[in-house]
């Protein structure tokens, strides 16, 4: 997940979230889905995502306004006040549980809110409800800059229950064609195990590469996912 701060599946398998359509969380903060590209606060959604997040990682609008017409994608707006204060956008995984969190971003002035905390305490309570796995992708502090920032944000995760896997060095792809992110994945889900079999995250990692990031099976970053090993512990 980037936080600063395909076959047409029905809405019944991809829409979960839409069972909850508004969430009030007081007087002042509600979170709500989009469903249409006309909703009145779609394009400021949009121009907050491309404010927030470097384009190295920016999946194109084109794609996300794709996903959100045939709900492979969902988009969820919060408020404050009525005014719009945070974005996220979701992937159910087609033919499993898990469910990307891609992207949450906040206005810089309403942080302080901390809006964003409290839509991911929503969230997980619902996938948890729902039986599902939420994932989490997240930069690795062993590379690049900003090392202590990176270990506070995955102690963060963590402290909502996340789960590392452990030793998995997770490929981010370059999706302006520029340089791939080292990266781990985290999970959070309803289960006590201690481990994950290797062929659930191959699965895993397969479906994020073709399903979120519209990449070919036959370019060469699908080629780690053979090298992952049986039995990664959640840590």
């Amino acid at each position: 997940m980037r936080i600063y701060g395909r076959v047409q599946l029905s809405k019944l398998e991809t829409g979960f979230l839409y069972k909850y359509p508004m969430y009030p969380t007081n007087s002042q903060i509600e979170f709500k889905p989009i469903q249409h590209l006309d909703h009145p606060d779609f394009e400021s959604a949009i121009a907050l995502y491309e404010q927030t997040f470097p384009s190295p990682g920016q999946i194109p609008i084109p794609w996300i306004q794709e996903g959100v017409l045939t709900q492979k994608t969902q988009l969820w707006l919060g408020y404050f006040q009525q005014e719009l204060a945070l974005i996220s956008i979701l992937y159910p995984l087609p033919d499993s549980n898990f469910i990307l969190l891609a992207y949450l971003a906040t206005v810089p002035h309403l942080r302080n809110i901390k809006i964003g905390s409290q839509f991911l305490n929503y969230l997980i309570d619902l996938v948890k409800k729902e039986s599902k796995t939420l994932v989490l992708e997240v930069e690795h502090p062993d590379f690049g800059d900003n090392r202590e920032l990176k270990q506070r944000r995955i102690a963060f995760y963590k402290r909502l229950g996340a789960k590392e896997l452990q030793d998995i060095i997770y490929i981010f792809p370059a999706l302006d064609g520029t340089k791939t992110t080292e990266m781990i994945l985290m999970i959070i889900d309803n289960s006590n195990s201690e481990n994950i079999q290797k062929k659930v995250i191959q699965k895993l990692v397969r479906e994020l590469y073709i399903e979120v990031y519209h990449l070919h099976p036959d370019q060469p970053i699908f080629n780690w996912i053979e090298d992952i090993q049986d039995n990664i512990a959640l840590i």
